[in-house]
This record gives C-alpha cells, sequence and structure tokens, in this order.
C-alpha cells in the first residue's frame, strides 16, 4: 500500500464531491463528534440543524473540525480533514444573504433537511424549535490518499 499526501486543491475537491462528514467540537475539554449533511461551497461548509448539542457546544467555542473519508479500489482510501470556525446564520438582516446562499447549496439535494429537523424521540419533523442555518469557514485542510500497489 501507498500512501500519499493530498494537496490543497485535491482535499477542497473532495469537500466539494461529499455530503456527509464527521464533525469534531469541544466544550469544556469534552471533544464530540456527530455526523453532518453540508455542501461545500466558497471555502465554507454550510449546514442546517436544530438547536442541539451541537449547536449549543459550537456557540461555547466556534473553533471546530470536519472530517470526511471515500473508500476506493481494495483497501484505497481518501481522508482530509478540514480546521475552521463555525459561524451562525441568523434570519436576519446582515445574514440573509449568507442564509439563503447556505438554502440554495443544500436544496439541490433531495430531503437535504431531513437529517438536521428529526429528532430520535420522535419520527416527526421538530417544528417547535427554531432551525439553524450555519456555516464552517473552512481556516486550513490536510488530507491523505492510500492506493494498493
Amino acid at each position: 500500500m501507498l500512501i500519499r499526501t493530498l494537496s490543497v486543491l485535491e482535499c477542497t475537491r473532495l469537500l466539494g464531491a461529499n455530503r456527509v462528514a464527521r464533525l469534531a467540537c469541544a466544550k469544556d475539554g469534552q471533544p464530540y463528534v456527530v455526523p453532518l449533511h453540508y455542501a461545500y461551497s466558497d471555502a465554507h461548509l454550510y449546514a442546517f440543524s436544530m438547536p442541539g448539542k451541537k449547536i449549543e457546544w459550537m456557540r461555547a467555542n466556534p473553533l471546530v473540525s470536519v472530517q470526511i473519508d471515500e473508500h476506493g479500489e481494495g483497501r484505497g482510501w481518501r481522508s482530509v480533514v478540514a480546521d475552521g470556525r463555525y459561524e451562525e446564520l441568523p434570519d436576519r438582516i446582515g445574514h440573509k444573504v449568507q442564509r439563503d446562499h447556505a438554502w440554495a447549496l443544500l436544496s439541490k439535494h433531495a430531503d437535504w433537511w431531513e437529517p438536521g429537523a428529526l429528532k430520535p424521540e420522535k419520527s416527526e419533523v421538530a417544528t417547535d424549535l427554531p432551525h439553524v442555518f450555519f456555516r464552517i469557514l473552512v481556516a486550513t485542510v490536510s488530507g491523505r490518499e492510500a492506493v494498493d500497489s
């Protein structure tokens, strides 16, 4: 097996080609990792969620990491880690353009809203809490690829 470092361009292409990542955030020294459905554009990951633990923790500490991976032929794989900063896109003046951009990007994919709107306690859409659109400004990326030799 050969392992090589991916270029920044290869990393950003991989971010753009995928829709599901693992989001890592931390609060009071405790890490927390959850799946994240996202869309990538202009050095930002755009996402949607209902209020909950990840939103609370990112509000407390906006520094986050996101990891995505793809499995290739045989034992091959590619993986990217992006470090960045959480930014909420509230429904008010000053954020409307970014919020509309997030909506447009996310809505290109079928059922984009379900992972962020459904809660495990019940199978219906959570309508009693305000939904949260947010983005992560990607500050750095790094990646690796493994191919069978």
